[in-house]
């Protein structure tokens, strides 16, 4: 047993951690976040925390206690955080968008696990291939739908896999194109940005992504439906949102006879890495995923 793995254990405080959004009450993370602290015996409660933009600085800063693991940060806050925390992963600087905070040696460490969340997500519904622990999508294409801190994650998870091309829909043309911008600086693969999906051209598109929260509240699709027949079959539509957990975009997606998913996967992958991010230890991902599922 490490020896902060019996720190941890020993502790006699009660610890906490949590997940930092507007809105947070949809949230699944403490049905299968919980269970894992508990699995391995440390006292730690996983919390929700309503942050409004207006309390995000004394929030992040509250992070900082002695009793606090770190967060888990969700929409709107992923991009705003950058410039609250101290140290920030390579992979999240380069993203640009942070979704779990560690508070370790009185400094706050900013990571993405999102993208390599989704990557795992995407293989276990049968998509590319693993290689040394890492997804390959060579041959594939995609589409993204959105352009903001959950969608980047899934930007550079997706080129960084190796996708053959990438297009990114978002109703703002600037940021689809801005996040294209920075994905250029990173990789020589054909990516493309618009705003209307009317232009859509190719019909055989593998993988659709919705990394916009439309769907979450209302019956709205970020896809219209007659853009949506004409893509081959064989396109697989993945929808980020979990709760509800069929989106409008998927219920029309099941009607036309796609294969569909939706976020439940890439919750647990991306909270079970988060989880050894906070424990310095492996995840119980069968325990998670049991709750979870």
């Amino acid at each position: 047993m490490s020896i902060e793995k019996q720190m941890l254990k020993q502790t006699t405080k009660q610890l906490h951690v949590g997940l930092i959004g507007d809105p947070v009450a949809h949230s699944f993370s403490p049905r299968f976040q919980q269970p894992a602290f508990d699995a391995l015996g440390i006292p730690a409660r996983y919390e929700l925390w309503h942050t409004p933009a207006s309390q995000l600085v004394e929030r992040i800063r509250s992070l900082c206690e002695p009793d606090c693991l770190g967060a888990n940060v969700t929409i709107p806050h992923k991009q705003a955080v950058l410039p609250l925390i101290d140290k920030i992963d390579p992979l999240a600087a380069r993203i640009g968008a942070i979704n779990t905070i560690v508070h370790r040696d009185d400094y706050l460490y900013g990571y993405n696990t999102d993208a390599q969340g989704l990557l795992h997500a995407l293989h276990e519904h049968g998509l590319g291939e693993m290689h040394n622990q890492r997804v390959s999508l060579r041959g594939h294409t995609a589409i993204l739908l959105g352009a903001g801190g959950a969608a980047r994650a899934a930007a550079f998870a997706l080129v960084d896999a190796g996708i053959e091309q990438l297009i990114i829909l978002n109703r703002h043309l600037e940021r689809a194109r801005h996040l294209a911008a920075d994905l250029l600086h990173y990789y020589d693969r054909p990516i493309f940005s618009l705003n209307d999906p009317s232009f859509l051209i190719p019909r055989t598109s593998s993988i659709i992504i919705n990394a916009t929260s439309l769907g979450l509240h209302e019956d709205i699709s970020p896809l219209p439906v007659e853009t949506l027949e004409q893509f081959d079959p064989d396109t697989f539509i993945y929808d980020m949102i979990y709760n509800p957990s069929q989106t409008y975009l998927l219920c029309q997606a099941r009607l036309m006879g796609f294969n569909t998913a939706n976020g439940l996967s890439m919750l647990l992958y991306q909270g079970a890495l988060a989880f050894t991010l906070w424990t310095n230890q492996p995840a119980p991902i069968e325990i998670m995923r049991s709750s979870l599922m």
